[in-house]
């Protein structure tokens, strides 16, 4: 914990010098699966930044099978639930884009509401 706090400006931003590919592999994070290859395959497994990410990445495959299974129940519900379905792949769609974002600007990015309080990667 301590060196992810020396690593993390005001801003948010990384700024110890990172691995050859840490930035790919933190971006690869938030596509589907593929947080795998940050998390088992990458040089960069140890880097506080990729874990960072890759925890990310797990919890918002969490969030898209939540929201697939509670979308599919919710679609029995003409319109309204619909609507309410298409709003909850649009929130998971809108964290992928906000996390690939700050992975690309070498920045730290924390789910909003749950992303601080579920630590799956350490």
């Amino acid at each position: 914990m301590a060196d992810n706090q020396n690593a993390q400006a005001q801003n948010g931003a990384y700024t110890e010098q990172l691995p050859s590919n840490a930035k790919l592999f933190s971006i690869l994070a938030y596509v589907g699966l593929l947080w795998l290859l940050g998390l088992l395959i990458s040089p960069e497994k140890t880097s506080p930044f990729v874990r960072s990410h890759v925890n990310n990445g797990i919890i918002l495959l969490i969030m898209e099978g939540v929201a697939g299974v509670v979308g599919t129940l919710l679609n029995f519900i003409p319109y309204v639930g619909w609507l309410l379905d298409l709003a909850l792949w649009g929130c998971c769609i809108a964290v992928m884009v906000m996390g690939i974002v700050a992975a690309a600007k070498t920045k730290y990015f924390s789910i909003p509401v749950i992303g601080d309080k579920i630590k799956i990667v350490k």
